[in-house]
């Protein structure tokens, strides 16, 4: 799972971010001291990780409120919300089973698909972003989704209200479940269940954001988390993917975290070779704006 923060820099990526901007603002007003500024520090002093880092150094509440708190201010979050209803308006209009496979500690995507999913089921890498799905599941959250849902409705149009379109999507979720794409079997056991329910072997939807390209760093890395995801699929089901091409590293609370540069070359290639559809007739779509993209591709072999 990845995103932006306040503070995100995609490294060998041209363009100029929010960050730089903010902080140009702040040296105007100032006079051109920013020595005070905590966000105009280098990003030399973030500490740089590994991609498997994510593990034990991936913090979510910092995560959270540096980003989710107001998505209207982050490029990656307006394009990934804005274009999402779309991409989902391509499935089938009912979705017996939804994997939010490394979801992080976020919750939009299955806010998202709270009227089109029987069943959901969530997860991560990361223990302590499991422990915070766990908690929105269970309506202790120590994050207010409020501002998130209010984007996702006006983006749909819906009159559900925050409190509503939540409840809505925990009623469906049966687990919350450790995985790992780099692993087989990916779904490495059950971090909570809900009673009652069984976790299946394989999903119709299998949706995954800003999460394959980060949990790696070389293009063999990439396709062996596009393997294991696709691997989770059911025959004829789907793949709903976004992540950020061209990126070397992003930043957020203190952390550098290294990944794959990915091109779109990579993107289709893998799905090609796990059996996806990469052509619009066999039910493939492919948006993107500002290296940020979507897709939504079915399993055909």
């Amino acid at each position: 799972m990845w995103s932006q923060s306040n503070r995100l820099v995609y490294k060998g990526n041209k363009k100029v971010t929010a960050d730089r901007l903010t902080r140009f603002c702040k040296m105007t007003i100032n006079g051109g001291d920013d020595s005070n500024d905590p966000e105009a520090k280098s990003d030399e002093e973030d500490e740089v990780c590994p991609a498997v880092a994510h593990k034990d150094k991936f913090d979510p509440r910092a995560y959270l409120e540096s980003f989710y708190k107001e998505p209207s201010e982050d490029t990656a979050m307006q394009i990934v919300l804005f274009f999402l209803p779309g991409i989902l308006y391509r499935l089938p209009r009912q979705i017996r089973t939804v994997l939010d496979l490394g979801a992080g500690p976020t919750v939009y995507l299955p806010i998202a698909l709270r009227n089109q999913a029987q069943e959901m089921y969530t997860s991560d890498y990361a223990p302590a972003n499991r422990e915070f799905l766990k908690k929105w599941i269970e309506n202790e959250s120590a994050f207010d989704w409020t501002n998130v849902c209010h984007w996702i409705s006006n983006i749909e149009a819906s009159d559900d209200e925050p409190a509503v379109m939540q409840q809505k999507a925990r009623e469906k979720m049966n687990a919350v479940l450790e995985v790992n794409v780099h692993k087989m079997p990916v779904v490495q056991g059950v971090h909570w269940q809900r009673k009652g329910t069984t976790v299946p072997e394989k999903f119709q939807l299998v949706s995954t954001v800003f999460c394959l390209e980060y949990s790696c760093e070389t293009l063999e890395g990439y396709k062996e988390a596009v393997q294991g995801a696709c691997g989770l699929i059911e025959d004829g089901g789907y793949l709903m993917q976004g992540g950020v091409m061209d990126s070397t590293t992003y930043n957020f609370g203190g952390k550098c975290f290294k990944c794959h540069r990915l091109k779109r070359s990579h993107v289709e290639e893998a799905l090609k070779e796990n059996g996806m559809a990469t052509k619009e007739a066999d039910g493939y779509k492919f948006i993107t704006h500002e290296d940020i993209f979507l897709l939504i591709s079915r399993k055909i072999k």
